[in-house]
């Protein structure tokens, strides 16, 4: 079985650490105004026995650079301007076989 696990971003703070367990798919991202954050929906397997590790996103804003290391995970559009927030998975430089945050298609 598997379910999907809501994770608030505040976008005051660029980078963010989340515990995620292995087989997980980012299936979406949005704006919430009211509470200034941006929302992460992540559709994680439930079995218990699947281990957990720790993910690093950072915030970034269109337009503006981004190592060549690090992997795209998703976007966000503001509703009301024209801007975009783009969330990009922290990961070590030559950093072959490590695990990468998972997107829907």
């Amino acid at each position: 079985m598997k379910t999907v696990r809501e994770f608030h971003l505040d976008l005051d703070q660029p980078l963010h650490s989340l515990q995620l367990p292995e087989g997980f798919v980012c299936v979406n991202a949005a704006f919430d105004l009211v509470r200034r954050q941006l929302d992460l929906w992540v559709e994680v397997p439930l079995r218990p026995d699947v281990p957990e590790q720790s993910y690093r996103i950072k915030l970034v804003a269109s337009g503006q650079p981004v190592p060549l290391h690090y992997h795209y995970v998703a976007s966000a559009l503001h509703p009301f301007e024209s801007r975009a927030v783009h969330l990009y998975q922290v990961t070590e430089p030559n950093s072959v076989g490590a695990a990468v945050l998972g997107r829907a298609a």
